[in-house]
């Protein structure tokens, strides 16, 4: 049988329940009775399956786990550790696995607040970027790590860095500390032919091809409907080509600030009966260089993207703030065998926000770093803060870290002592370059006739009550009156001064036969009076909407 194969006795309901689904949650534990079988392996050469294959491990499911008696570690097995005795069935492979993976890989949690935690394991192990480890030899190594590790000095640098925000070195940055490439994948599903359901029509079916298109250019296509590698596509560039035997066009498109060349093109099924392509596009970015032959047509080349002013980073600690000033190296305060710190967090981030677990981060990396052993930092297996710093002073620095630093710019000694140390920090998803927005007139909804709301489709800005208060504050009328009316949903409409309606614009006959078309009041019965209003669009449609529910608005209306 399968070791993924999930088995639940249900003695109450006697019921046995087996599970094989995909997508189910399955964790490894140790089978106590089955511990001896260890004996059997020689030396060091053997792997996880062939532990799962001797029944010396076994992957456990959400129901089997409720029949389980587990033990948290080994020592929980000896005899007299627990009075009265437990019989155990399974033993964990490690305390941390407890946690899970992205909370049991955060140093000295247990000296967190539980919030803080919660933010690290949550989400920004979900927003954090991956960095390849780089090529040893020839051969790369696929591993990849969320995160680098920087020299982190808590300091004031200039101000600059309040409110949670980063100071970083400029040097650090240029050596290619935190440098990143982007990839964006495009999924996209079709029926098989094959599991189509019969009362179907065949006109519905949708299939991958390629068709002349009323939506975007398929130029970069070929007679697949998929792109050929290396294919340098643009906004408004089809990248899948969908189309139904009646001939509707369901292909998918690069919405605005989207852009790339085809790294790869995946195409499969899945369990569903349904297949599915899946195309990856290295973003671009494009060079402002002109050559000779090339006086009009940017060049375009990797986006390889370095931090700039307004990222966003994170410690494993939940400590998240956004890069507030890049300054120059020599510039840094430096310690007296030349150490600079490639970070400069704040101080007043540790008092409210109740993580120290990132200071004995830091602390104990210094003391690996000058000398000392390799330490566990999972909650279960610290060091002593008493340990750490016995460790630091061993290798010749202050028993809590602190550092006698000296002023960059004039090369003073600083009077305070600065703490620094190797800390583990994260470039998380969340960049400047993608949240930059700008837009004068565009696309807008069909309804209100203002903007629409999302960034991809070249949408507007969100303009709220709040900014609304400060431009008056700051006596911007001309500038208040273009962002909520003219970019936003200008109209008129025509006010009867007689008898203060809306008039409508129709067409009537006037004398000697002939018809005009123009404003007209049909509560008067006439069209002298009638002056033209310029209001936004969202007021007339309220005012149609309530006219339509026997409500009539009447408008006062003064020349100017």
């Amino acid at each position: 049988m399968q070791s993924v194969v999930e088995i639940k006795r249900d003695e109450q309901q006697g019921e046995v329940r087996i599970f094989s689904d995909a997508g189910r949650i399955l964790r490894p534990l140790l089978v106590v009775e089955n511990l001896k079988k260890v004996k059997t392996f020689k030396g060091d050469d053997f792997t996880f399956q062939s532990l799962l294959d001797k029944g010396i491990v076994e992957l456990i499911g959400a129901e089997e786990e409720e029949d389980c008696s587990t033990a948290w570690g080994i020592k929980y097995l000896l005899k007299g550790h627990d009075d009265p005795p437990v019989k155990y069935t399974h033993c964990e492979l490690d305390m941390s696995f407890l946690l899970g993976l992205s909370c049991g890989i955060i140093p000295y949690a247990n000296h967190d607040h539980a919030r803080r935690v919660l933010y690290q394991s949550e989400k920004h192990s979900q927003q954090a970027i991956g960095y390849s480890e780089g090529h040893k030899g020839i051969v790369p190594r696929p591993e990849y790590f969320n995160g680098q590790i920087a020299i982190v000095a808590v300091n004031v640098h200039l101000g600059y860095n309040q409110e949670d925000s980063l100071v970083m070195n400029r040097a650090s940055l240029e050596r290619g500390m935190f440098r990143s490439e982007h990839i964006r994948s495009y999924k996209s599903e079709v029926d098989n032919n094959e599991s189509l359901d019969k009362k179907r029509k065949s006109e519905d079916s949708v299939h991958f091809g390629k068709m002349q298109s009323k939506i975007g250019r398929v130029d970069s296509l070929d007679d697949d409907g998929f792109p050929f590698i290396g294919a340098n596509l643009q906004n408004g560039d089809i990248v899948i080509g969908r189309c139904a035997e009646s001939g509707v066009d369901h292909s998918i498109k690069l919405k605005h600030t989207e852009r790339g060349m085809v790294q790869k093109v995946v195409v499969s099924a899945n369990d569903d009966g349904k297949n599915f392509a899946v195309v990856s596009l290295r973003q671009l970015t494009y060079s402002k260089r002109k050559l000779p032959f090339m006086n009009h047509i940017p060049d375009p080349f990797l986006q390889v993207r370095t931090p700039c002013l307004g990222d966003k980073f994170s410690s494993m600690h939940g400590q998240k703030g956004v890069l507030g000033f890049l300054e120059s190296q020599e510039n840094f305060p430096f310690t007296i065998q030349g150490i600079v710190p490639d970070i400069v967090i704040n101080p007043h981030a540790f008092p409210s926000r109740q993580t120290p677990g990132q200071l004995l981060e830091a602390a104990l990396g210094k003391g690996i770093a000058c000398g000392g052993l390799l330490r566990h930092a999972t909650p279960f297996s610290t060091l002593s803060v008493d340990a750490i710093a016995d460790q630091l002073h061993r290798a010749g620095f202050s028993r809590w870290g602190h550092e006698r630093v000296y002023n960059g710019r004039t090369g003073e000694m600083l009077r305070s002592l600065i703490f620094m140390g190797p800390t583990f920090y994260q470039r998380l998803i969340h960049m400047a370059e993608d949240k930059v927005k700008f837009r004068n007139t565009g696309p807008v909804h069909p309804l209100t006739r203002q903007p629409v709301s999302d960034r991809k489709r070249f949408g507007g800005i969100k303009f709220g009550e709040m900014e609304r208060d400060c431009l008056i504050a700051h006596g911007a009328a001309a500038n208040l009156h273009e962002r909520l009316f003219t970019l936003s949903d200008s109209s008129y409409m025509h006010i009867c001064r007689r008898c203060k309606n809306i008039s409508n614009v129709i067409q009537r006959s006037v004398a000697g036969g002939r018809k005009v078309r123009g404003p007209y009041c049909r509560y008067c019965e006439s069209s002298e009076e009638i002056v033209k209003v310029n209001v936004p669009y969202g007021a007339k449609l309220l005012c149609q909407e309530l006219f339509s529910m026997g409500i009539s608005l009447k408008f006062e209306t003064q020349l100017c």
